[in-house]
C-alpha cells in the first residue's frame, strides 16, 4: 500500500474518529479522577500529545461535555496548534485543495 493510499480521506477520518474517542475518554477520565482523588491524573502533556496525534476534536468536545480545563487558558494553545497542524496536513495531502 502506498503512502498516499494510507492518507486517503476515509483513512484520515477513521484515524480522527478513533483518536477523537481516545481524547474524549481521556478528558472524562481525568475529570473523574480530579473530582474523586482516586489516583494520578492524566498529565496535560499526554492530553496535548493526544490532540496532536488527531484527538483534538475529542479533547475539545470532552472539555465542554465534562466542564474540564475550560477556564485554564494555558492548556489551550497547544490544542489550537494541533488543530492548525491537522488543517495544514489535510491541505497539503490533498494537493493544496480543501477536501
Amino acid at each position: 500500500m502506498s503512502p498516499t493510499a494510507l492518507l486517503s480521506v476515509p483513512n484520515i477520518l477513521l484515524w480522527l474518529l478513533v483518536t477523537g474517542l481516545v481524547g474524549f475518554a481521556a478528558m472524562g477520565i481525568d475529570k473523574a479522577v480530579a473530582r474523586s482523588n482516586w489516583g494520578d491524573r492524566i498529565s496535560e502533556r499526554t492530553l496535548w500529545v493526544t490532540a496532536l496525534i488527531g484527538g483534538f476534536v475529542g479533547i475539545i468536545v470532552g472539555a465542554v461535555a465534562f466542564h474540564h480545563k475550560t477556564s485554564k487558558g494555558e492548556f489551550w494553545p497547544p490544542v489550537v496548534i494541533a488543530v492548525i497542524l491537522w488543517i495544514l496536513l489535510l491541505f497539503l495531502v490533498h494537493g493544496g485543495t480543501i477536501p
